[in-house]
């Protein structure tokens, strides 16, 4: 079974301090980069390879998908897909030339367009079929393999199916997802055999068909750990002889400086489904359609040792204790692998002059804050409260769809939410008992225009502490009045579990010492705010202060707050 139930909120929030496949190459390869692009989340732009990696493998599934005609000899199967290759790389040539022109910060030239011609999109997809055939020939060679007479007698072979056009999608939550939403079905297979009769390729192709994200369902298709710390999100899962085979699609030929992360990430793949079926795969390979190769990798020696130090590598990113906004250069810490690493240079002055030139041209000062905004590293990210602990709750999704615990502090007609800024963050919520108390450490911030505290590992809760200073509860800053350039910019959309959409864009702004992030949801997305790029200014008075896995995040309600581009 290549996915499991997630945990309570995962599917609304995805984690960057969640151990994934990705994550933990980025660590091994290096600490820097990983708290940078990972922790920090300070983007880069997209690169036209970037966009191919994606529309490159969503063209492999469609082929894979398609129900070969009835009947069809090995030659005859080949010149069938040959001739689905040259629509689809139709399809994915102006798929990628549309999601290229509508990138809102790219590589080159804005009026640039997309390199990759129809020609090498065939090349590459061609070399997709070459390497699906070799398990069609594979196939026929072993009459059929283990599962031929349960095809043939229309038995659902696997718990999940290989997903395909005749066959309805499954959804890993079917009961949260509407059923209008569904996908009309396509024509199926109709070219199976009596049991008796010798195996032909179309047959072989319906065997072979291997498990791939499914592009008609929209809730996550992941492995989740049962410990909830680690998950993972397969490409392609290989199953027809009896044996297990968790495969990567990767756009290009293996070469390049992160060439070596497939190895990482496909020894965690390994050991994750072990971790949540109990069954430890046959084979682990990377299939490079820049050439048409497989390259094999071997697992982690040992399932329990590898778990340790997975385990430690999930601790270290979780256990940061916020320090407000994030310093640039960078402080140094950690190691890395690479000759030359341009997040190791963030480190220091020059590499950071240099990210700076890059990102803002010419324009790299940023005045000074003048009233009433005042420096990033002003905005205020511990305090100490007196209050009534009472009215605890949980486990509930927070906003990132988490599952936390919380609490409500009581002080006179104040009353303020606490809960965990990260699931188990913070057990004292519940470990102590009602009544009076002095919480230390908390980290303000505001929800839906009300004040909220969150508590992390430097948070704890005291009976009395007479020499404390204390921030009255109805006195918390919840708001920060900010201004500097943007440094990077992301943006995301998808599919709730309901069915509806969502957007959310985000930047990292930068005051000439510090970095924070800034977040903007749904109606907040004016036409303004989505034209901004990397080296404009931009000044914010009332954006709410929020946290986002141990570091300040600010967000931008239009309702409340005032958005002024600087020229």
């Amino acid at each position: 079974m290549p996915v499991t139930t997630p945990p309570v909120g995962g599917p609304l929030g995805r984690s960057r301090r969640r151990l994934s496949g990705s994550g933990y190459s980025t660590w091994q390869r290096c600490t820097t980069e990983w708290r940078l692009t990972r922790e920090v989340g300070l983007g880069s732009p997209t690169s036209a390879s970037q966009v191919l990696g994606h529309v490159l493998e969503e063209g492999v599934v469609r082929l894979v998908m398609r129900h070969a005609p009835a009947g069809l000899d090995l030659h005859g199967l080949t010149s069938w897909l040959e001739r689905e290759v040259e629509h689809e790389a139709t399809l994915v040539h102006e798929e990628g030339a549309r999601r290229w022109a509508e990138e809102p910060w790219r590589r080159g030239a804005d009026d640039e367009p997309w390199p990759f011609q129809e020609e090498d999109l065939r090349r590459r997809l061609g070399c997709a079929v070459s390497l699906l055939l070799e398990e069609v020939e594979a196939c026929l060679a072993a009459g059929g393999g283990p599962h031929l007479e349960a095809f043939r007698r229309g038995e659902q072979v696997h718990e999940v199916p290989a997903p395909c056009d005749g066959a309805a999608a499954f959804h890993p939550l079917p009961d949260r997802w509407p059923a209008h939403l569904e996908t009309p079905l396509l024509p199926g297979f109709d070219g199976w055999k009596a049991l008796s009769e010798p195996i032909d390729a179309a047959e072989a192709w319906e065997i072979v068909r291997p498990w791939v994200k499914d592009p008609r369902v929209l809730q996550p298709q992941r492995m989740f750990h049962p410990e909830g710390w680690a998950a993972g999100e397969l490409d392609l899962v290989l199953r027809w002889d009896g044996r297990l085979r968790l495969v990567d699609i990767k756009s290009g030929d293996g070469g390049g400086p992160y060439g070596p992360s497939l190895d990482d990430q496909m020894r965690f793949y390994g050991w994750l489904w072990t971790s949540c079926f109990g069954t430890t795969p046959d084979g682990l390979e990377g299939w490079y359609l820049d050439g048409g190769w497989r390259k094999t990798v071997e697992p982690f020696p040992d399932h329990d040792a590898a778990t340790a130090d997975l385990r430690g590598i999930a601790e270290a990113m979780s256990q940061r204790v916020s320090e407000g906004p994030v310093p640039l250069p960078l402080p140094v810490e950690g190691g890395c692998r690479k000759n030359t690493c341009r997040s190791c240079a963030l480190t220091a002055e020059a590499g950071l002059a240099r990210l700076l030139e890059e990102r803002l041209g010419e324009r790299t000062e940023v005045p000074p804050p003048v009233p009433p905004y005042e420096p990033l590293a002003a905005i205020p990210s511990r305090v100490n409260v007196r209050g009534r602990l009472d009215g605890r709750w949980g486990p509930m999704p927070n906003h990132f769809g988490e599952s936390v615990i919380g609490a409500a502090l009581t002080s006179g007609r104040a009353v303020v939410p606490i809960e965990e800024v990260e699931p188990g963050q913070a057990p004292a919520l519940h470990d102590h008992p009602a009544g009076d108390v002095i919480v230390r450490g908390a980290l303000p911030g505001a929800w839906r225009g009300g004040p909220r505290l969150y508590a992390d590992a430097g948070t704890s809760i005291h009976h009395d502490d007479p020499e404390v200073h204390t921030t009255r509860l109805g006195m918390l800053r919840t708001r920060a009045n900010v201004r500097g350039k943007v440094l990077s910019i992301r943006r995301n959309s998808g599919t709730r579990l309901d069915g509806r959409p969502w957007a959310m864009s985000t930047l990292h702004l930068w005051d000439g010492r510090h970095v924070i992030e800034v977040a903007m949801f749904g109606g907040s997305l004016t036409d303004r705010l989505l034209s901004l790029r990397p080296g404009d200014s931009l000044a914010l008075t009332g954006a709410e202060l929020g946290w986002r896995e141990g570091l300040p995040q600010l967000r931008i309600d239009t309702r409340s707050t005032r958005v002024e581009f600087v020229l």
